[in-house]
């Protein structure tokens, strides 16, 4: 089973699908940084693969994953208090170094913790979260990174930064709005409550229940593995495309991509596999 640089997560590949799991199931799936570099590498290996229809994300034992180290809590406060005193007896602007890791960009992130969630965008197949047990904070941002999101019947999600003094840093103050509205985002993020699979349906955050939400992804990654992998490409980055551009913009975009894919060998072999399955029903 091949792993990243950290073995904190693991993956693998089958029949197109690939499952990736962060593996710290003792800790619920804590967030380090060595789990951020792990969940960047492995979304970055998974992009440049041609085999891949669809990634199935999850957390190995009862946790997706309970929220960032408090180890790793504790060294941001100090080195955000440095920075602070440093600043202050430099007489210096605000900088974004110190407790932020900041570098170079991957698509829209600079910050390490950022990357590890814009990553699953960044992939062109579909992303599917696995949602089981607590799924706080970091982790519940991890799963706003994702496509489609399955929450089972104990999974609870909270974004709980404010409780420490802070705010949703990794994605969740832009992505959280684009699925329950900016009210219910504010009044997640203000209250830092912790909210179940029902609740968590009724409001758009997730878009499925399941007993076992783990088998219920990789079922439906399976299903979805079987399509055309271009047209999956163009899909995801049709409706991705749709939170940032005008409607023309999208409608152009719609038109170009039924351009590259109609009539190429992939769609013709499609189309004639899904006519003789329609022949096969109807002499049955």
């Amino acid at each position: 089973m091949p792993h990243a640089a950290h073995s904190n997560v693991t993956y693998t590949i089958d029949r197109g699908v690939a499952h990736v799991e962060i593996d710290r199931a003792e800790k619920l799936n804590s967030l380090t940084r060595e789990v951020f570099e792990d969940l960047v590498e492995v979304g970055l290996a998974l992009r440049e693969s041609t085999e891949v229809r669809a990634v199935v994300l999850s957390g190995r034992g009862r946790a997706f994953s309970a929220g960032l180290d408090f180890t790793e809590m504790s060294r941001l406060a100090e080195e955000g208090t440095a920075t602070t005193s440093a600043e202050a007896g430099a007489g210096s602007e605000s900088s974004t170094e110190g407790a932020v890791d900041v570098g170079e960009r991957l698509g829209s992130a600079r910050a390490l913790a950022q990357k590890a969630v814009h990553v699953w965008s960044l992939i062109e197949v579909p992303v599917i979260a696995g949602l089981r047990g607590p799924a706080l904070g970091g982790g519940m941002q991890i799963a706003l990174g994702t496509d489609i999101r399955i929450a089972g019947p104990d999974v609870q999600l909270s974004l709980m930064e404010i409780k420490w003094g802070i705010i949703p840093d990794m994605c969740g103050t832009q992505l959280l709005p684009r699925l329950v509205g900016p009210g219910t985002a504010k009044k997640l993020i203000a209250t830092g409550e912790a909210i179940g699979a029902e609740e968590a349906l009724r409001i758009g955050l997730v878009e499925e229940l399941a007993e076992d939400p783990v088998e219920r992804a990789l079922e439906l990654a399976a299903d979805i593995a079987g399509k055309s992998r271009s047209a999956l490409v163009w899909a995801k980055k049709l409706v991705d495309l749709s939170y940032e551009a005008d409607l023309a913009t999208g409608l152009d975009a719609e038109q170009e991509a039924l351009a590259s894919l109609i009539g190429t060998d992939e769609q013709r072999e499609v189309v004639t596999e899904r006519l003789a399955r329609m022949a096969n029903r109807t002499k049955g």
